[in-house]
């Protein structure tokens, strides 16, 4: 058994740098696993717990304490998640004799639906992008670019279901040749391909030709560079251009977001007949159960469509009136 007084941060990174290494986690996950990992250390120093001799009570009125505060179940579940293969790499290393934590079971995560729009109001904000593009004054080349810049964006995120945080990375090389399909890098650095329907595919070669055009934008490796040049456009950029648009048909802007038009594209291929396993790989979800929650959506809708148009509730309906 090897001695540490304590886990400093050079230690916790290598930790979770094996972690990360065997199980191909993003920055962002290793970012979140680190405060997960800091905040137990923190709780067990402030209650003079010995981080490497905490046992399973100990554990176990952490998570009470975390439930107090009003943690949601599916921050304490990846809480314990991440302490979990903390305590394993721990045991692996010789550190500890036992994982504290293998008895303790996963927080049940309550699945809200996700949020999706209507296809009329995708539609309608498709029309109102285009529209503003089409009336823009010839004379007002920045506010030319700004219109076809979201307007492809949102052609994009529509026809392809990718998160925004893949959009805005996307490099410029990928779009030389463009064609039907393109290999991205999603989430864990797993890549996937996304399809590009013949709409998005016509924006993405007008946004090239007059990306083409403006100098300050040559040299930046993103298909989308940020307003100044350098690097890309952020996420918050196209939230607040998507917001914008929203207004403009009168949509509460809350309804809007890139992360809400992914869940309408897999809620709409869904609706019209695409399967599971086809739209697991399209939306990159390693699981399919996470892809799974799209069919609770389908099925309230299903619900709904009987209740309106089944012969049978026309008949109850025309009993009652006569009634």
């Amino acid at each position: 058994m090897r001695n540490i007084n304590q886990p400093t941060p050079e230690f916790i990174n290598r930790i979770l740098g094996i972690i990360c290494l065997e199980k191909g986690l993003s920055k962002n996950t290793k970012t979140a696993y680190t405060k997960d990992i800091c905040l137990a250390f923190d709780w067990f120093k402030s209650k003079n717990i010995d981080f490497f001799r905490a046992n399973e009570k100990n554990f176990r009125d952490l998570f009470s304490f975390l439930q107090s505060k009003y943690y949601k179940s599916s921050s304490l579940s990846r809480k314990l998640s991440s302490l979990k293969q903390f305590y394993d790499v721990l045991k692996a290393e010789g550190y500890i004799k036992t994982n504290p934590l293998s008895n303790l079971e996963s927080f049940k995560k309550i699945k809200n639906l996700p949020k999706s729009l209507s296809e009329e109001h995708l539609n309608l904000l498709l029309s109102e992008a285009k529209n503003n593009l089409k009336n823009v004054e010839q004379n007002n080349p920045a506010k030319k670019m700004k219109f076809l810049r979201i307007l492809t964006i949102l052609e994009i995120l529509y026809s392809t279901g990718m998160r925004v945080s893949e959009l805005v990375s996307l490099p410029l090389s990928d779009f030389i040749r463009i064609k039907d399909l393109l290999q991205i890098k999603g989430k864990g650095g797993v890549y996937r391909y996304v399809a590009f329907n013949k709409e998005s595919k016509k924006m993405i070669e007008m946004w090239l030709l007059q990306r083409s055009s403006i100098k300050k934008y040559l040299k930046n490796k993103y298909i989308f560079p940020s307003n100044n040049g350098v690097g890309h456009i952020t996420r918050q950029s196209i939230y607040m251009n998507l917001s914008e648009l929203s207004k403009s048909i009168n949509m509460n802007s809350e309804q809007i977001s890139p992360h809400k038009i992914r869940h309408s594209f897999a809620t709409h291929m869904l609706n019209r007949g695409a399967d599971l396993r086809s739209l697991q790989k399209l939306l990159g979800h390693a699981d399919i159960s996470t892809t799974e929650i799209y069919t609770k959506v389908q099925s309230k809708r299903l619900s709904g469509l009987v209740n309106d148009i089944h012969p049978l509730n026309r008949i109850n309906l025309k009993k009652q009136e006569s009634i």
